[in-house]
């Protein structure tokens, strides 16, 4: 990994529709891998159908990315368990295992800063 942030007042919002009402969601960290892939991280216990629908969108707003091909790679992942993060992110990067960044996540909590290793 090369840098994460968590998504607060950055700028990131994903549109997406809900019972016809049009909303937008700002998922949880967007991680910037070693490879240049961009992954968009939401940690999710359990997911409602407004949950759904925002990870749908997400998926979608990815795709869209992708295909426009401006801004390298991208993915959207959903973290269940926060414990399996780090071999979520592992599966994804290929490379070590992100057990710093789980713990700086887990322990200073919500962070408006960027967030090397």
């Amino acid at each position: 990994m090369a840098f994460y942030a968590r998504n607060d007042h950055l700028g990131l919002p994903i549109p997406y529709e809900c019972t016809n009402i049009d909303h937008s969601y700002e998922p949880d960290f967007p991680v910037r891998l070693a490879s240049g892939v961009t992954a968009i991280v939401e940690v999710k216990g359990f997911a409602d159908d407004r949950d759904k629908a925002r990870h749908t969108a997400a998926k979608r707003w990815v795709t869209a990315l992708n295909n426009w091909g401006e801004l390298r790679k991208w993915t959207f992942r959903v973290c269940r368990n926060p414990h399996l993060l780090d071999r979520e992110m592992g599966h994804l990067s290929r490379e070590r295992p992100l057990t710093q960044a789980v713990l700086e996540l887990s322990q200073d909590g919500p962070s408006r800063q960027l967030h090397e290793l």
